[in-house]
Order: C-alpha cells, then structure tokens, then sequence
C-alpha cells in the first residue's frame, strides 16, 4: 500500500509541474488505477488490523475501489482528488506505523 501511496504522490507532483489539462487527464487516470490498487489491499486486511488504527477510513477506501471498479463512469477528477487528501495521508501514517510495530521488514 504504502508504493501505492508513493505513486499517487508522484502523479499529483507531475500534475503540479506539467499543469496542462492533458497531462490532468493522464494523471487522474493513474491515481484512480493506485486508488483502486489501494482498495483492493486494503479488503485483504484483516479487522483485527483495520481496529487497531479507526482513523483510516477503511471501508470508504474500500467502497472507492468498488465505484472505480464497477461503476467508473460515475467518476470525474473531484470525486478522485476527493478521495486522495486526507484518507491517502491517514492510511499512509497508519501503513507505517503498522510496519513499525510489525519490525519494520514486512510491507504494509
């Protein structure tokens, strides 16, 4: 999760530099593919996990890879940047804190 996170923040940095409509395009597209990567290993984990940090909305995250998946012509850029601003940092502050209690060698 946590190379998902960094690829998302990656895409939003080129949108920052490039600012054209094009590259907006091609940027919402590759973090809808991380969101929904995201979403996807975010159902693998465990509730005994998802208790241990309630401030990530899990389910939401979840609920996004579903609308991606399934349903993604309801989608437009607001609805994604929606998804990417405080959930994306409150998930990434909780894969590696779950890291650090896992030892630090497995990925979150």
């Amino acid at each position: 999760m946590l190379a998902a996170v960094s690829a998302i923040r990656r895409a939003e940095r080129l949108a920052k530099d490039v600012g054209s409509d094009a590259c907006d395009e091609v940027v919402v597209a590759a973090i809808q593919y991380w969101v929904f990567v995201i979403g996807e290993s975010v159902k693998a984990v465990s509730t005994e996990t998802t208790a241990r940090q309630p401030q990530v909305p899990w389910s939401d995250i979840a609920r996004m890879r579903d609308l991606i998946g399934h349903h993604d012509y309801k989608l437009d850029a607001q609805i994604v940047r929606a998804t990417i601003g405080a959930p994306l940092a409150q998930l990434e502050a909780a894969c590696v804190q779950l890291r650090e209690e896992n030892g630090g060698g497995s990925r979150a």
